[in-house]
């Protein structure tokens, strides 16, 4: 563990120079302060650069990033804070085996782009699927969206940038999924964290980045995350989650919402991949495979593998031309979805 000080965002990055930003990333995020936050401070970019700690002056007094500037608004963070991005694992089995990993993601770029592109992974990875009320179709999802957005959030903002080598890594299982951060958390009671911690503190180990995301609209509102992702949780029955902290790693585990049911649904036994393709296409009606892939961020070939087997199962038919063909979901299977 290094000896860093905690204002390790505030410090300049060995090597960077000022034209490592984006300024045009620097305009834009103004525009969305101005807009989303009612931001009433500098305007001009390297003011407000200055102004929120991504700027410091060098020995001979020239503008450099620091730490929080270059993984906020490089081109290329990674290339100068090598840790700057989020590892995601799947696993197929409830246990973190090689053997049993079906997903490996590394997602790089700036703080933004990270968390918008590891929230749409997330999502694409989790189940969904629609059910009848009453007359109407609704949507219920194993993990709401507000929970993966505020944790892998929350990650970012408390991950400790000393450790050298490590970076976020999130980790999903069947039943739950794990966000861990390097460094334990900050402002550690003596007797460790508990969520009843979480909830009072009010520390943040990164509050220059914490401030920009606030501005940019990725944190709602300071402090209230934890509030927000146990209250959602608790609103569709899902157990407790559990923290863990041992000073050089922080975990977050959260268990989803069980959308199956084995009692007569012919759609239980499909993979998780699978449940993901025929919700998909329950929710559009017709779908391309081009579409689910997008859709799913899957290989090509994997979503042709299932489809195939969908259609010889008969729980979903094909429709068009092999060139333009489209798939809907089989009508005796609409009612079995939503068992």
């Amino acid at each position: 563990m290094s000896d860093i000080t905690q204002n390790i965002e505030r410090q300049p990055v060995p090597g960077s120079q000022f034209e490592d930003l984006n300024l045009n990333l620097v305009r834009e995020h103004i525009e969305t302060a101005l807009k989303r936050r009612g931001y009433s401070g500098p305007t001009d970019p390297e003011a407000y650069l200055l102004e929120h700690g991504c700027l410091t002056s060098n020995a001979d007094g020239a503008a450099v990033p620091t730490l929080a500037g270059i993984v906020c608004f490089a081109r290329e963070p990674h290339h100068r804070v090598s840790v700057c991005g989020i590892d995601v694992a799947q696993f197929s089995s409830s246990n973190p085996n090689t053997s049993d990993l079906v997903l490996s993601r590394q997602i790089r770029g700036d703080l933004f782009t990270i968390i918008d592109k590891t929230i749409d992974l997330l999502w694409a990875r989790t189940e969904h699927r629609t059910e009848m009320l009453g007359t109407e179709r609704v949507e219920i999802h194993a993990y709401p969206m507000a929970v993966l957005r505020e944790l892998t959030v929350n990650a970012v903002v408390h991950r400790d940038w000393s450790y050298a080598g490590s970076y976020i890594r999130i980790q999903l299982f069947p039943d739950r999924i794990e966000w861990i951060s390097p460094g334990g958390f900050p402002g550690r009671a003596p007797n460790g964290v508990t969520l009843d911690t979480l909830l009072y503190a009010q520390v943040s180990r990164n509050p220059a980045i914490a401030q920009v995301l606030y501005n940019a609209g990725k944190v709602e509102s300071f402090g209230m995350g934890i509030d927000t992702v146990l209250s959602t949780l608790q609103e569709i029955n899902c157990p407790v989650p559990e923290v863990f902290d041992n000073r050089d790693i922080f975990l977050f585990r959260v268990w989803g919402k069980k959308l199956r049911d084995e009692r007569g649904n012919p759609l239980a036994s499909l993979s998780p991949r699978q449940r993901r393709i025929v919700t998909e296409i329950t929710v559009r009606g017709l779908c391309t495979s081009a579409e689910l892939q997008t859709a799913l961020n899957e290989n090509v070939r994997n979503i042709q593998r299932d489809l195939k087997e969908l259609l010889e199962r008969g729980i979903i038919i094909a429709e068009g031309a092999t060139s333009n063909r489209r798939y809907r979901l089989n009508e005796v299977d609409q009612q079995a979805l939503s068992l």
